[in-house]
């Protein structure tokens, strides 16, 4: 099959961790598993229906604390705007995202994680919702965060339509994931503590996540320096193909 991000050919084998594959292309430096599980299967990592909402959310002081400390690299995309945090988590950008934007919106899969978030965190709305119901959202937003998720997602292109879908004409969309390509990956990739099938089930780099980005009508605006193995950028959408 084709890659899923630039539609090469090129594709070879990279790497076997327990019974899982690891391929890669060529041309954009994509890596993915192979065979790909479906997102159902995946989405049973994260949800867990015979179980009601903790009281309490793991790490959830230093979650808050960092997420705190992101706000003024945010600011100037958030205030006064709408705004999105797109696997929400227990809610902690969302939050503070409500500080300065007109209106904060935490979407999860997991409602355990929803029901945390509604009950701590009061001013943002939270929705538990899938990536294909979220092609219908109505809403569209001026800021969408969106942190450790796309290499959870079994359909890279679906993930994209839904930012396609929700972001309004000239919003920007700040993303953080794995960095494949950083220096501190170890050489022998099926090493590195994040090559963990399949609760991660792709990875990117600059190239990569520049080819997709700009498929979907995106213009990488920056990427930001990271001593750890993370690729941290902010995009813009400038138009639908």
């Amino acid at each position: 099959m084709p890659c899923a991000v630039c539609s090469s050919s090129a594709i070879t084998d990279l790497a076997h961790k327990r019974d899982y594959r690891f391929r890669r292309c060529s041309d954009c430096g994509f890596i993915f598993l192979d065979p790909m599980p479906s997102q159902e299967t995946l989405n049973e990592q994260y949800i867990d229906p015979g179980t009601e909402a903790e009281p309490t959310y793991d790490k959830a002081s230093s979650r808050m604390r960092r997420a705190v400390l992101k706000l003024p690299r945010f600011f100037p995309y958030a205030y006064k705007k709408d705004t999105l945090d797109l696997g929400c988590g227990g809610g902690f950008v969302a939050a503070v995202l409500a500080l300065v934007a007109r209106s904060s919106t935490g979407v999860d899969i997991s409602r355990n994680a929803i029901d945390y978030a509604r009950k701590r965190f009061h001013q943002p709305e939270f929705v538990c919702s899938n990536f294909a119901d979220l092609l219908n959202m109505e809403k569209r937003f001026d800021f969408i965060y969106s942190s450790e998720v796309i290499e959870h997602v079994s359909d890279v292109n679906l993930y994209m339509q839904v930012l396609q879908r929700l972001i309004k004409p000239g919003g920007y969309v700040y993303i953080t994931t794995p960095d494949s390509g950083h220096p501190a990956v170890p050489a022998d990739i099926s090493q590195w503590d994040v090559f963990a099938p399949p609760i991660h089930v792709q990875f990117f780099n600059r190239e990569t996540a520049t080819v997709l980005f700009t498929r979907y009508g995106f213009t990488i605006r920056k990427f930001y320096r990271n001593k750890k193995p993370g690729l941290i950028f902010l995009a813009q959408f400038d138009h639908a193909d």
